[in-house]
């Protein structure tokens, strides 16, 4: 699928601000008026999208927290309904498991906003395809654990297109070959960027794979079958749906009968007939109303 440009915001007016191990109050940083540069702890302040992907790229296990700290200006003019997310949170499942620390959490924030400031549209496709794919992994029998790996997986599966060139990523028209092969380069620069933060490791097999196909014709590897990780094999099934039901610049949205009966036609092709299977015994009416909440 061609990636196209929409409404998004203008990354020259937001201003990401990141510290490495800081145990400083994400609450006061993301107050207005706060001088970050005065804040003690070693942080480092990036104020531009350039310094943000090298400092992202150069992450090592000592220096992984995050805070992101927003722009004063409002950038989200222009944006189409279901283009954001609904009041900008990040909503993690629920479960037994132990919370998110501090750090963690404003981690996971950050990249989240980062994907926000590059294309609006990617950010709101990801909390659509967040919750279509944590009902196929509960209905599939996942454990709490898995389903909040897919679900960090899911929120920062195309986090690597902060590396792909605006003159690709933002293109209005079809890709040629060579452009392509640099949009295919989005697993890999997503993997860089989670692998060695520890609580984002079970996130990486969705980061890295999300784009293989059950028939091995997918990228970046060419996996087959069950050789593609469960969580990946989830998220093409939700991935799909999404494309299907929901409009774009270049295609209509399809209605979602029409788009469960083309992920059927597709089993064993581009998807595990297990996850279709799965997917395919959820009630229509239940489908219906996850959508009602994505799109809400």
């Amino acid at each position: 699928m061609n990636p196209k440009s929409e409404a998004r915001p203008d990354p020259s007016q937001t201003s990401a601000s990141i510290s490495g191990g800081s145990s400083a109050s994400l609450a006061g940083l993301t107050e207005p008026g706060v001088d970050l540069d005065s804040l003690p702890g070693g942080m480092v302040v990036l104020s531009d999208v350039a310094g943000v992907r090298r400092a992202l790229a150069g992450f090592s296990d000592e220096t992984y927290d995050l805070i992101l700290h927003p722009a004063a200006r409002d950038t989200t003019a222009g944006r189409r309904p279901g283009d954001g997310w609904r009041g900008g949170e990040i909503r993690l499942l629920p479960s037994g498991l132990p919370p998110l620390s501090h750090g963690e959490r404003a981690t996971l924030a950050a990249f989240h906003s980062l994907i926000a400031v590059r294309d609006a549209g990617t950010g709101a496709h990801c909390e659509r395809v967040r919750i279509y794919a944590l009902s196929i992994a509960r209905a599939h029998g996942m454990t709490a654990a898995e389903l909040r790996d897919l679900e960090h997986g899911v929120i920062l599966h195309d986090i690597g297109k902060i590396g792909i060139p605006d003159s690709i990523l933002l293109k209005p028209g079809p890709l040629n070959s060579e452009e392509w092969a640099v949009m295919r380069t989005h697993p890999k620069l997503g993997r860089r960027l989670v692998e060695h933060i520890p609580f984002l490791a079970g996130a990486v097999p969705i980061v890295y794979h999300h784009h293989e196909r059950w028939d091995g014709h997918g990228y970046p590897e060419g996996l087959k079958g069950l050789d593609i990780p469960l969580g990946a094999r989830i998220f093409a099934v939700a991935d799909a749906l999404d494309a299907m039901t929901f409009d774009r610049p270049y295609s209509r949205a399809m209605s979602l009968e029409a788009a469960r009966d083309e992920i059927a036609r597709c089993a064993g092709t581009h998807f595990d007939p297990t996850m279709v299977a799965t997917f395919l015994a959820i009630a229509p009416s239940t489908l219906e109303e996850l959508r009602r909440r994505a799109t809400s």
